[in-house]
């Protein structure tokens, strides 16, 4: 009985990827902004992150990662990669150094998509000499923050939910 709520949170959180990995999927499901959908899974992976522990928000962020490339078509892990070790560093600083409450989460997140997107467009634009830059970075990465940004807040919501609902003791 010990571990059993904190397993069932884990369970409800492959549950809660895999759904958001499907509608974020599906054609028509969600509203695309000047030809830009959001990757969900991004802001999923730091809010899990900021109530778990180190090595569950890895496991967690390496997932959503790994789905956020297969998603893309891209096969070169950008996302696993960094989400793993983003997720992991973020587990940690939420666990010994700052309260997970909305304000920190946020902060957190605002800075952690925005580099997520930044590496992103240098990986893809920057080094291949994309031709129009700035172009594409304001028309499709800018947007895309945006939109994905706004997925923040109620996921925060939603995963605090999990967490104290599913907490042990």
């Amino acid at each position: 009985m010990e571990g059993k709520l904190k397993y069932l949170r884990y369970i409800a959180y492959i549950v809660e990827i895999l759904v958001l990995y499907v509608l974020s999927g599906t054609p028509g499901f969600m509203p695309s902004i000047m030809g830009v959908k959001p990757i969900i899974l991004l802001p999923v992976a730091l809010t899990i992150a900021v109530f778990e522990g180190e090595v569950p928000a890895m496991l967690y962020g390496a997932l959503c990662g790994a789905l956020c490339d297969i998603g893309s078509g891209t096969d070169l892990g950008l996302y696993t990669l960094t989400l793993t070790i983003m997720c992991f560093v973020l587990g940690y600083c939420a666990s010994n150094f700052f309260v997970a409450n909305f304000l920190n989460t946020s902060i957190i997140g605002v800075f952690c998509l925005a580099a997520l997107f930044a590496l992103h467009f240098f990986v893809f634009c920057v080094i291949p000499e994309v031709p129009d830059l700035r172009e594409m970075f304001l028309r499709r990465y800018l947007i895309r923050y945006i939109y994905t940004l706004l997925f923040l807040f109620p996921l925060y919501w939603f995963n605090r939910l999990f967490h104290t609902t599913m907490k042990e003791g």
